[in-house]
């Protein structure tokens, strides 16, 4: 008789375990994908409405932003082989690609490859955009370490309002989709809320 009773236990422990499993199953899944399904790659780089080239980097240079007085300052040094979306020009000091964020190229044939896009990506881009598939918001539990990854979400963010479509308490150091530029207060979290 006691061996029926653990039986008839054990069944019902797995009956709900199974549910759980389940319901996670389909929480994980509403997730979409239909953003990967709707990218236009060029070379390296997703082709992004607004974007009117892209720079292809030949030799190290520098990228640079333009001061309050015109001259400019070195932000950083760029790695050959690296690409970035053009999104302006400026004529000023012999030409200047904008790749965004304030931040620019020098025009240099020999350190800097431009090119535009081709008629065909820009139709599949416009496509895309006029035709967006219906996206649900991920959902995920409100409280959670920080670390965990929610599956098809982006690894960057432009700001926390974006993150937090995905990653509603925010994420720790160490998780993919952590950048210092969202952790203002330095406290390892990117995008807490508070």
């Amino acid at each position: 008789m006691y061996r029926i009773g653990g039986n008839a236990m054990f069944t019902r422990f797995m009956k709900v375990f199974l549910l759980i499993v389940l319901a996670f199953g389909f929480t994980i899944s509403n997730v979409s994908f239909a953003q990967a399904a709707t990218k236009v790659m060029w070379g390296k780089t997703e082709l992004k409405i607004g974007q009117i080239g892209k720079a292809t980097i030949l030799a190290d240079t520098k990228l640079v932003k333009i001061e309050s007085n015109g001259s400019l300052s070195v932000v950083r040094s760029m790695k050959k082989g690296e690409e970035y979306r053009v999104y302006s020009y400026k004529s000023q000091h012999n030409g200047l690609y904008g790749v965004g964020g304030g931040s620019f190229v020098q025009k240099d044939v020999a350190k800097v490859k431009y090119e535009t896009p081709s008629k065909a990506k820009l139709a599949l881009l416009k496509q895309g955009s006029e035709n967006p598939q219906p996206t649900s918001k991920p959902t995920q539990p409100s409280v959670g370490n920080g670390l965990e990854v929610i599956p098809g979400a982006p690894t960057s963010f432009q700001n926390c309002t974006e993150m937090n479509k995905f990653y509603s308490n925010g994420v720790k150091k160490g998780h993919p989709a952590y950048a210092s530029k969202h952790d203002r207060d330095n406290d390892g979290w990117a995008c807490e809320r508070n």
